[in-house]
């Protein structure tokens, strides 16, 4: 691991931080700004009974779970919005092999962002029906001590280690956004300021001087960041804002396949054991593709 200032590391020195059983939170919001290298190498390190939690998840969760490596599931969705639905998840949560703590994108988000300004809970307005509240060991009703009303409280969640995705950061650790996606990226902020450990994979690792001439775009600073790996498109398929969309025809195939067991252990194959890193891996999906999506994305700005 690197000593000093210095906390660039590769994707396998990252998340060897992640231990078998860790309690590990994963940033992004359905198939946008999802720390897909990290979660590859999760799966290729071998991880087992990972908790996983986050707000709202997709594709990362999904493959985690296929590969065998989560024992629990904390968060508001596991889906693909109008994609599809999420198969390994979809077969693991009705065999009851996986353990789901059910959340609302509100209290899934509540549970971070007591973490991360260092409160035991956050008290949130209660939410209509009873079901989730009464299933879920991380909510409690409580009384407004003003007016009485119902509230609940949300217990604070500290992850053991966080992985997220951005778009820069220095040799240091100080991570940065582009400045149009930082309002896209808040539960970002308060997953990695809630964790022990903090992974951030960045499409570019730049200069100190770069990131101090454009201090508004600075998410967390070093004292907040554990390591930073640098991954181009290191969100594949996902999209990352501002660089490039989501890979639709990618994700489809990978809908496909995941539709059985056997397909999916197939593109695990492919796509995740048989490429050896992030290099080898977009090198199967071709600068041709990475292209295409890099450019209808800048078509829409």
């Amino acid at each position: 691991m690197s000593t000093g200032r210095d906390k660039v590391l590769t994707p396998s020195e990252a998340v060897a931080l992640i231990k078998d059983g860790d309690l590990v939170a994963i940033g992004g919001h359905a198939t946008r700004g999802r720390p897909m290298a990290l979660v590859r190498e999760v799966i290729r390190q071998g991880r087992r009974r990972l908790h996983i939690a986050g707000v709202n998840n997709s594709i990362d969760v999904d493959m985690l779970v296929g590969a065998g490596c989560v024992e629990t599931v904390e968060t508001a969705d596991v889906g693909m919005s109008e994609l599809g639905v999420t198969q390994n998840y979809r077969r693991a949560n009705e065999s009851g092999s996986i353990q789901v703590i059910d959340h609302s994108e509100k209290t899934a988000m509540g549970r971070f962002h007591a973490a991360s300004i260092g409160a035991p809970y956050l008290p949130l307005k209660m939410e209509s029906g009873r079901d989730r509240l009464a299933k879920n060991p991380h909510l409690r009703p409580v009384t407004d001590v003003f007016t009485d009303e119902p509230w609940m409280a949300v217990e604070a969640i500290r992850p053991d280690v966080a992985i997220i995705h951005a778009h820069t950061a220095d040799e240091e650790g100080n991570v940065q956004l582009d400045q149009e996606s930082w309002h896209l990226n808040s539960s970002d902020i308060m997953i990695a300021k809630s964790a022990r450990t903090v992974i951030v994979s960045v499409e570019q690792i730049i200069s100190a001087e770069a990131i101090k001439s454009r201090p508004a775009n600075t998410i967390l600073s070093s004292l907040e960041v554990t390591c930073v790996v640098e991954t181009p498109y290191g969100a594949h398929p996902c999209g990352c804002d501002g660089r490039y969309t989501h890979d639709q025809e990618h994700l489809d195939r990978y809908l496909t396949a995941s539709a059985t067991v056997a397909g999916f252990e197939k593109w695990l194959g492919d796509y995740v054991r048989s490429p050896a890193d992030n290099y080898d891996y977009l090198k199967c999906i071709g600068m041709k593709r990475l292209m295409e999506i890099s450019t209808k994305r800048l078509a829409r700005q």
